[in-house]
C-alpha cells in the first residue's frame, strides 16, 4: 500500500476484516508480523518527533481535555503544532467547517456523541500534516456533517496531504478516495479505483 501526497486510499471491508489493525501500522501503533512501514523513506516510529509533526491521527476515540472548552482545545492543538499567532484563526476555521462553531465555549462532556466526534476530527485537521490517518471518521455524524467532512477531506487533499481512511460509508469513500483496498479475513481481496473495487462480490455494500 502506497499513499502519495494529495491522494487518499480507503480501507473497506466487513467488521473484523482487519481495517483498523492495518491502519495502526502506519500510525506506528502496531508492528507488522511481516514487511515494514516507511514514512518518507524511513521506518515508522510513533515516538519520533518528526513523525509526530508530520502525521495526524484520529482513531481510538482520541483524547479530550475536560477542563478546556472546544475552542481552547483546538487552539491548543494548533499552537502545539507551530501555528503560533495563526492558531486562533485556524481553530475557528475548522470548527466552522465541522459545524462546531456554535459550541466553541462548551466543555467536551456537554457535547453530543456526534459533536465529540467532530471535536476529535477538528483536532486532527487543524494542524499541519503530510499524512492523515482516519479510523471511521463518519461514525456518530449525521448526514449533513458527513457531507461537510467529505468537503474538508477533499480540501485537505488539494493542500497536498495524503490520507488513509477506514470507512463503512460508501458515499464518503466514493467522494474522497482515489484508491480503495478491500480487506477480507485480514488479507487484501481487491485494490483499485472506487468504482471497480466497490463492485466486488466481497465489498461490504453489495
Amino acid at each position: 500500500m502506497r499513499v502519495d501526497p494529495g491522494r487518499c486510499i480507503a480501507l473497506v471491508g466487513a467488521n473484523g476484516s482487519g481495517k483498523s489493525t492495518l491502519l495502526r501500522a502506519p500510525a506506528g501503533r502496531q508492528t507488522a508480523d511481516e514487511g515494514r512501514g516507511l514514512f518518507d523513506g524511513a521506518p515508522v516510529r510513533e515516538q519520533d518527533p518528526g513523525f509526530r509533526r508530520d502525521v495526524a491521527v484520529a482513531m481510538d476515540g482520541g483524547e479530550r481535555f475536560p477542563d478546556l472548552t472546544v475552542a481552547e482545545h483546538i487552539r491548543m492543538v494548533a499552537a502545539a503544532h507551530g501555528l503560533g499567532r495563526r492558531a486562533a484563526g485556524a481553530a475557528a476555521t475548522v470548527l466552522n467547517h465541522l459545524e462546531l462553531a456554535a459550541r466553541h465555549g462548551a466543555f467536551p462532556d456537554t457535547l453530543s456523541a456526534g459533536q465529540r466526534q467532530a471535536l476529535l476530527l477538528s483536532a486532527a485537521l487543524v494542524r499541519p500534516a503530510r499524512l492523515l490517518l482516519l479510523d471511521e471518521p463518519e461514525q456518530r455524524l449525521d448526514a449533513r456533517a458527513r457531507e461537510r467532512l467529505a468537503e474538508v477531506l477533499r480540501e485537505t487533499k488539494r493542500a497536498g496531504t495524503g490520507i488513509v481512511l477506514v470507512s463503512h460509508e460508501r458515499a464518503l469513500v466514493e467522494t474522497v478516495a482515489d484508491q480503495v483496498m478491500l480487506l477480507a479475513s485480514g488479507r487484501c481481496a481487491a485494490q483499485g479505483g472506487p468504482a471497480a473495487v466497490l463492485g466486488e462480490e466481497a465489498a461490504p455494500w453489495r
